[in-house]
C-alpha cells in the first residue's frame, strides 16, 4: 500500500512524493515534459548545471536512514548548455529514501533542481512537497 501526496507541476515537471509502507521508503517520482530533461546528482559539479537535491526536513515522528538514492540509470551526454558531459534524466525520474516512522507525521521534503532543453535552462527551482504518514496503515 503506497501513501501518495497531491502532485504539484511547475516549470516542465510534475513532482509526486509517496511513500512505501512495506519497505519504509519515501519515494519522489518527477514526470518531465518531453523535450526537457534533469540533471543527475551523478553530474561533476564543475559542470555547471544544477543537480537535482533533495532534501528532508527533520521530524521527531520520522528518521531517515541514509540519504535519497536516485533509482534510473542517467543518461550520459554532452551537452552544449555547459559545454560539458553530464548525466541527465529525459521523461522520468525516481529516487528513494528508506526511513523509521515512529508515529504518525507529516514528512515534508525540499526538491532543489535545474530543467533544461537542448536551446535553454529555466532558473533552480525549489519545490517543496508533503505527505501525511499513519503508524496504523
Amino acid at each position: 500500500i503506497l501513501g501518495v501526496s497531491t502532485s504539484y507541476s511547475q516549470n516542465k515537471v510534475k513532482w509526486k512524493l509517496d511513500f512505501d509502507y512495506n519497505r519504509n521508503v519515501l519515494q519522489i517520482k518527477g514526470e518531465i515534459d518531453h523535450g526537457w530533461h534533469l540533471y543527475s546528482s551523478l553530474t561533476p559539479l564543475e559542470a555547471g548545471p544544477i543537480p537535482v537535491e533533495i532534501k528532508t526536513n527533520k521530524s521527531k515522528g520520522f528518521r531517515t536512514k541514509g540519504a535519497f538514492v536516485e533509482k534510473y540509470d542517467a543518461i550520459k551526454i554532452f551537452d552544449a548548455n555547459f559545454d560539458s558531459d553530464v548525466f541527465i534524466f529525459e521523461q522520468n525520474y525516481l529516487a528513494e529514501q528508506q526511513i523509521k516512522l515512529k508515529k504518525n507525521s507529516s514528512v515534508n521534503i525540499t526538491v532543489t533542481y535545474m530543467i533544461c532543453n537542448d536551446e535553454r535552462c529555466l532558473p533552480p527551482i525549489d519545490q517543496e512537497l508533503s505527505i501525511k504518514l499513519n503508524t496504523d496503515d
